[in-house]
């Protein structure tokens, strides 16, 4: 008999074994680097209430573990509560048995009686989540740069480092980009965690004639050559900044770095940074056919999946979808629960009302790709043109187009 149940101190010595084993990520199986870690997730376990544990047991064996998370995002303009799972491991003679699938429709099932439909995941294979309902959200970018292509910056700035009694105002300035970033989430405990333990991680922000942070970069330097301790990269965890001039400033600071400095590497899901740069080109040297030359490589990661659409049009009631005017019926195929469902939306003036009956035309697609759709990750026509959606009359397509467009793709850096 297996049941799945939440998991505390006494389990500890069987869930990091499972953690050890499941993930080839943790390579270091020495005492001290195990031990580290039980500390850490102890730490988490009695303290963090935003994350929870839980464990499929088989008996009173545990076979496989996973963390839900409740976070706080930018929903097109508002904070709304969404969920997150991670760290879902199985140990590895129960491979196969589908526990995973269990974890995770235990998983949705929670956080849908807690009326909280949003739910995003970080896959190790997207394809195992994207056959349950999962659908792919925005891109990262990275770009490696030597920091002479980094605009100079020539005006004044009060970039400072931020010692630990500087965090809250960090954290203010965080938390006021989340609110103008659409996907953006509040900080989480492990995020915060990082920022002050880590000794590795350099802190530069930026302060405002009243004192108050603006804009931060979080660092790490990084040996770029073995055997050559004079080749460094900066690695930045973090560019924050709440307006044009304090990016300036940052970028400025990192330009200043270049006698010591060999490549600075930026991760962004903005699409648009690669303007920045009078030359973009990375140090790849790659070249694709005809005439383009390598400036970023990219990476899929954060997935979108609505648990309940109903709930999910209602939660984010305050979204106006352009001022659209138009009634249409969804035809969504649940790929977790093998059932196709049926809603009709009728937009009033850019407003949802989910009590219609009467429709202009039906649209039918998957939750993984409807999912998507509805975060602004990808556009209606993009999934048409793709043959990934259907409409039954392709004369409005262009009116759904509007309708679901934003003209910002959620962003995601936040790591669980």
């Amino acid at each position: 008999m297996r049941e799945i149940r939440q998991l505390n101190e006494e389990h500890i010595d069987a869930y990091t074994d499972i953690a050890f084993n499941a993930y080839p990520s943790f390579k270091n199986l020495e005492k001290d680097a195990v031990e580290k870690y039980k500390k850490i997730a102890v730490e988490i376990m009695t303290n963090d209430p935003d994350v929870t544990f839980y464990g499929m047991f088989e008996g009173e064996k545990l076979i496989a573990v996973m963390r839900l998370f409740d976070f706080r995002m930018n929903c097109f303009g508002k904070i709304l509560p969404v969920s997150g799972v991670g760290f879902l491991g199985v140990h590895l003679m129960h491979k196969k048995e589908k526990c995973a699938k269990a974890m995770i429709e235990f998983y949705e099932e929670i956080y849908k009686k807690k009326g909280t439909p949003i739910g995003m995941l970080l896959p190790f294979r997207p394809d195992f989540y994207k056959r349950m309902g999962y659908g792919m959200g925005t891109k990262m970018n990275q770009y490696r740069l030597p920091p002479d292509r980094i605009p100079a910056y020539f005006g004044k700035s009060d970039l400072r480092y931020v010692e630990k009694e500087g965090f809250d105002k960090l954290f203010d300035c965080h938390s006021r980009v989340v609110a103008k970033k659409h996907g953006m989430i509040m900080k989480i405990g492990d995020e915060i965690r990082d920022l002050k333990n880590d000794p590795y991680n350099k802190i530069i922000a930026n302060y405002d004639e009243k004192g108050n942070i603006n804009g931060y970069l979080v660092f790490k330097f990084q040996n770029a050559k073995d055997g050559n301790y004079t080749i460094n990269n900066i690695y930045i965890k973090e560019l924050i900044y709440e307006n044009t001039d304090v990016l300036k400033k940052l970028l400025g600071f990192l330009r200043k770095q270049d006698d010591q400095v060999n490549l600075v590497v930026f991760n962004t899901e903005d699409e648009n940074f690669y303007y920045l740069f009078d030359n973009p080109l990375n140090d790849s040297l790659n070249y694709i056919p005809y005439g383009y030359i390598e400036s970023n490589t990219q990476a899929v990661g954060v997935m979108y999946k609505l648990f309940d659409i109903n709930q999910a049009f209602e939660q984010c009631s305050h979204r106006n979808y352009n001022n659209s005017n138009l009634k249409v019926r969804f035809l969504v195929y649940d790929e977790l629960n093998n059932k196709e469902i049926e809603i009709v939306v009728n937009f009033i003036d850019g407003i949802v009302n989910t009590d219609s009956e009467k429709f202009d035309v039906t649209m039918r697609t998957n939750m993984a790709n409807f999912s998507s759709l509805f975060l602004g990750s990808t556009s209606v026509i993009g999934m048409y043109n793709l043959g990934l959606l259907e409409l039954d009359n392709v004369e409005f397509l262009e009116d759904i187009d509007r309708t679901f467009y934003c003209s910002q793709k959620p962003v995601c850096y936040t790591d669980f």
